[in-house]
């Protein structure tokens, strides 16, 4: 009856959304596009610029987390995942640069982690010392894998990947560097020295994170950015591809994912070491992405009930973007958890095949998608299976 129930929704919102914003781009574009950029105030008397952009995404899950393959477990969720405000510009001169981004949803705010409302996402503030490099200070994204570093609203299926759920070293305070060598076939380079406790979590010991990432194009620039939004919805006329290499060691860290997850209990603290390689093509509607993580951590198991994920994981996605901007794709995600830590944690596999319709882009867009996951613990030799239906509208600008 649950699974009915969120078919026929899924149908009926599905439909409507996609007829009636479809329908919308046949008007005719005004000189303007403030979906390409954002509603913008510029004084160039004050040299201050305001670029100022919202986004939400309206959700609906169904999910079957019941290892005896019963439905009593089920749950049907409706939600907003993400309702974030983004402001960026300049002020006093355009070499000074500032961004700063606002949260409002449950989620988003790591309520259920943090125990009160924490809106501050982002507030970064950059000095460009040469077109091609910048210095910035405060809290942000970390140059971490590819996918956490490619925005939200920019993914090819509802959400990340488990793989960036488990490894990710997501946002954290501190200074980071960038650095752009070449323009034909550009190598990036990007470091950071930051707590390493995460967003507006302040730092209990001296000890502090390093993360650095190096990423080369060796095919030359993708057309309109589009390294850092998945899916080929330029329609690359020559094969492009990137690969990216990261690692992080965050020192005595006192939560469970370093700059993520909840506090680790009895004032224990443990290193982090943590490792990426990703790569990204695309080529005429064609786009592939595939990640490889790996996490180690002296006595990674605090208590029976807790530990600090040590082990590996790969996830691969491919997708085909039509004419019509129809991109139906399909990702597997596997995690293997570390000998260490099975008496907590157990290996994991999903399949997912996804669909989205494009009405402008990453702005506007319908999505959905479906996962098998296989759970297996090789310890305790335990082996069962969950599924996930999600469907999503995203709008924003």
């Amino acid at each position: 009856m649950h699974l009915f129930s969120f078919a026929f929704i899924s149908a009926l919102l599905a439909c409507s959304l996609t007829c009636s914003l479809a329908s919308a781009t046949n008007e005719p574009e005004a000189p303007y596009d403030v979906f390409d950029r954002g509603l913008v105030y510029e004084n160039q008397m004050a040299q201050f610029k305001l670029n100022t952009r919202f986004r939400m995404q309206n959700r609906i899950t169904f999910e079957d987390y019941d290892e005896d393959d019963t439905l009593n477990n089920d749950t049907l969720d409706f939600a907003v995942r993400r309702l974030r405000l983004r402001f960026d510009g300049h002020v006093a001169d355009p070499r000074l640069l500032f961004r700063f981004q606002l949260a409002f949803t449950r989620a988003d705010m790591d309520f259920d982690t943090n125990n009160y409302p924490n809106i501050l996402r982002d507030a970064v503030v950059g000095w460009k010392i040469t077109p091609s490099s910048t210095v910035w200070f405060g809290q942000g994204k970390l140059p971490g894998n590819r996918q956490r570093v490619t925005s939200s609203s920019a993914q090819e299926f509802v959400d990340r990947s488990f793989l960036n759920a488990t490894f990710n070293i997501d946002r954290d305070l501190g200074v980071q560097f960038w650095q752009k060598l070449g323009e034909e076939r550009p190598l990036w380079i990007k470091v950071a020295v930051t707590n390493g406790e995460g967003r507006a979590n302040p730092n209990k010991s001296l000890s502090v994170a390093y993360t650095g990432r190096v990423e080369w194009l060796p095919l030359g620039n993708f057309k309109d950015d589009g390294d850092y939004f998945e899916g080929d919805l330029s329609f690359e006329e020559s094969p492009k591809f990137s690969i990216g290499a990261v690692h992080s060691f965050n020192k005595n860290t006192n939560r469970v994912g370093g700059q993520i997850g909840k506090t680790l209990v009895n004032n224990e603290s443990r290193d982090l070491r943590t490792s990426f390689v990703d790569v990204l093509m695309k080529y005429r509607g064609w786009g592939f992405s595939s990640e490889f993580a790996y996490r180690s951590a002296d006595n990674p198991v605090i208590t029976n009930a807790q530990s600090v994920y040590a082990g590996k994981g790969v996830n691969a996605q491919l997708s085909y973007n039509f004419p019509s901007h129809y991109a139906p794709a399909i990702r597997y995600t596997r995690l293997w958890a570390n000998q260490e830590i099975l008496s907590v944690e157990n290996d994991r596999t999903q399949y997912t095949l996804g669909l989205t319709k494009y009405i402008r882009k990453h702005k506007i867009k319908l999505q959905s998608d479906f996962t098998y996951e296989l759970v297996s613990n090789p310890s305790t030799v335990t082996q069962y299976d969950n599924f996930i239906i999600r469907l999503q509208l995203e709008l924003g600008i």
